[in-house]
């Protein structure tokens, strides 16, 4: 977050001399209280705020865009809203925030139109509710175009411009960290060092005071008299955030949250501004401002905070580069693609989103099907079973034996449910299948599945929420798409495709020193082209240096049998109970790598069983449901209507699985190479009558 800011500031400056431009964003959650600063100077602390903690300028999310107005620049921002059905899922607070967001930004072009009549469309929120069905489908994308004078730059990535997403240091902060190092003095840090992830967020967890104005005559956190702009009572009347992760595994203070953004430079600003532009174009009911305070919040609509977004019913286009700006900007040697996930929605009627676009399903299964020695992957949610089946194929196909694969992942949800945890033990069932200790090479030789852990705090979990592959040495994936059948079908995502191997060897040497920092760098590998087997290497070296105590890496519990899943009769249907003990919480380092058979609940199954029952007696409005009434599962038949279409939901009316469809675009299927995705992409290519990837009608 420091480098964006760093880029706004800029933009500013630029501005400031006369120079025009404009400012894109898309997010998923935006909170405007989300403090950019380095350092920190709301101090978290109970104490009110006082003149010594005033800030130079205004850096929380919502200061930087009015600054960004006030200096003459173009802002626009799409923002998901929740629609009220999403309410179950506990999203009010993000849609006070997004109505919050939408009104300081109108009331700022209302005031500068005051001195400058043309200033009344300086700033334009869409509260974007085209989605796909059902009710819970999202816009997930995050990204920010700057181009004002001669910063033109882009941010893609995983992290959304809010509370919990940042590691940033200040006076209260335990590590200290350089935001303008370069990427090679990332890789380079001594072991003494931890880098910056490690320190956790102070907008996080328990660390917050209520954001009120005025108390007892004293300004409290955030909004200093240097403020521009007041909170709203929706937004201060409450205390932000409500903790994003459980405080069991992730700790009450200064929350560690792993994600990824790649800064962009070079042509590919452009095709982010452009597919940006597409997004604010797509069709679906248009309302003018002013309707947010009294919104149904049906799907396929969208809410401008003002009406010179609109003309004769229709949404004006953006302004996007013309070629010759991009004549002589730096570019690097990098070959960056975007991919993109746009849902098929029946409301669409005109191109370019007429059948949808799923780059982002074909671009990673491609690359799965390319990767000739590693796979390395982050990810929030591995829970996609074709993905996990078409990486078995991989291993299974291999005859030399090379490809090996690396998954990191959370060590728990980011709520106490089951779903999430369950969803992810059947995708890595899916992904041993048929590979055992019983055949002449062990799937533990070739699959390793990781969890992020602080081995100096307790508790010390590390929430995994970047969205990141590479594939050798050659290809990076960065993005806001999760390894998920809701990204890759249903949500509308972004990610970028870089093609560098010098990127991609740095980029291995970065993580290492960050989740290894005692550990030397295997030099003895030779990562140069053509020198076939250093995968295998890498992967041994990789496995051996997670088990170091410095490592900030544990096993995964559910790479062990710690679920199971057996058949019972409900009600005279047959469904799947989930029998299994939560993911469990190590006492100590120590305990945590000599495996899940050593650690302590966190919570008791009953505990969940308990709390689960309260949400089904909710949801059904039925205060006497008794526990032999429903099921313990995702699949009951009380909650499957509202949690398991908050789960995984499909954007297309028919069953994405069946068993009957083959697993490539042949009739026959294909046993050694799977085409793609096996039967998501089969009905999508089949039933939406595709003709080419990516969908795309010019």
């Amino acid at each position: 977050m420091s480098s964006i800011r760093e880029s706004l500031e800029a933009a500013i400056d630029q501005a400031r001399q006369g120079k025009k431009g404009h400012v894109y964003i898309a997010n998923w959650r935006l909170n405007p209280l989300r403090d950019l600063s380095e350092e920190n100077p709301w101090i978290v602390q109970s104490r009110p705020w006082n003149e010594s903690d005033s800030a130079v300028k205004d850096q929380t999310v919502i200061g930087l865009i009015l600054r960004l107005m006030q200096s003459g620049i173009t802002v626009r921002i799409l923002l998901w809203m929740p629609m009220k059905a999403s309410i179950i899922a506990g999203l009010g607070p993000h849609m006070s925030d997004h109505n919050y967001i939408a009104d300081a930004v109108s009331n700022e072009c209302k005031r500068l139109s005051r001195d400058d009549p043309s200033a009344i469309d300086r700033g334009i929120v869409a509260l974007d509710m085209r989605v796909a069905p059902p009710v819970s489908s999202t816009h997930h994308q995050k990204m920010i175009a700057i181009r004002v004078g001669n910063i033109n730059v882009a941010y893609c990535g995983g992290m959304d411009l809010a509370f919990t997403r940042r590691d940033a240091p200040d006076s209260l902060h335990p590590y200290k960290f350089d935001p303008k190092a370069s990427l090679d003095d990332l890789v380079d840090l001594a072991g003494s060092n931890p880098p910056q992830f490690l320190g956790g967020d102070w907008q996080s967890g328990e660390m917050l005071s209520e954001a009120i104005v005025v108390r007892n005559g004293a300004y409290q956190w955030p909004r200093g008299p240097d403020a521009i702009y007041d909170a709203l009572k929706d937004v201060t009347g409450t205390t932000v955030p409500e903790t994003d992760l459980p405080n069991e595994v992730y700790g009450s203070e200064y929350q560690i949250w792993h994600d990824q953004l790649l800064k962009l430079e070079g042509p590919i600003v452009k095709t982010l501004e452009e597919q940006f532009a597409e997004r604010w174009q797509d069709g679906g009911r248009v309302y003018e401002t002013g309707f947010w305070g009294s919104l149904h919040l049906l799907n396929s609509q969208v809410i401008f905070s003002s009406n010179t977004a609109i003309k004769d019913g229709k949404i004006l286009p953006l302004a996007v580069s013309s070629e010759s700006d991009q004549k002589h900007q730096h570019a690097g040697s990098s070959i960056v693609q975007m991919w993109r996930t746009i849902p098929l929605r029946p409301e669409r009627n005109e191109p370019p989103f007429l059948r949808g676009e799923f780059t982002i399903m074909a671009g990673i299964s491609k690359a799965c099907q390319a990767a000739e020695e590693l796979i390395l992957i982050f990810d929030q949610y591995f829970f996609s079973g074709p993905l996990a089946r078409l990486l078995n194929h991989r291993i299974k196909s291999d005859k030399e034996k090379k490809l090996c694969v690396i998954l990191i992942l959370p060590p728990y949800a980011d709520e106490h449910t089951l779903e999430e945890h369950h969803a992810r033990k059947l995708a890595l069932d899916d992904l041993i299948e048929g590979l055992s200790k019983d055949q002449s090479q062990s799937i533990f030789e070739r699959v390793a599945v990781y969890d992020l852990w602080h081995p100096n705090r307790v508790p010390g979990g590390i929430y995994c929420h970047a969205k990141v592959q590479m594939y050798d040495l050659s290809l990076l994936v960065c993005g806001s798409a999760n390894l998920n059948r809701r990204s890759f079908t249903c949500d509308t995502e972004l990610d970028c495709a870089v093609l560098d191997d010098d990127l991609v060897i740095k980029h291995y040497r970065r993580l290492w020193r960050v989740l290894f920092p005692d550990i030397a760098w295997p030099e003895h590998i030779d990562f140069s082209e053509g020198n076939g087997g250093w995968g295998r290497l890498f992967f041994d070296a990789f496995k051996n240096a997670a088990s170091s105590d410095s490592s900030f890496l544990i096993p995964d519990p559910w790479w062990n049998s710690t679920v199971q899943i057996k058949p019972v009769n409900t009600n005279g249907k047959t469904t799947a109970e989930i029998v299994m003990k939560p993911p469990r919480l190590p006492a100590n380092p120590a305990e945590a790598r000599k495996g899940p058979e050593s650690w302590t609940g966190i919570k008791r199954e009953q505990d969940f069983k308990d709390d689960y029952l309260e949400e089904a007696r909710t949801a059904l409005n039925n205060p006497d449901l008794q526990p032999e009434d429903i099921q313990w599962s995702p699949l009951s038949d009380g909650l499957a209507k509202v949690k398991d279409a908050l789960m995984d939901p499909s954007s297309i009316n028919i069953k994405m699985e069946s068993e009957i469809c083959p697993d490539s675009i042949s009739a026959d299927g294909d046993p050694v190479a799977p085409g793609r995705l096996d039967q998501i992409v089969f009905l999508i290519e089949n039933c939406g009558q595709g003709d080419n990837w990516p969908y795309r009608v010019a």
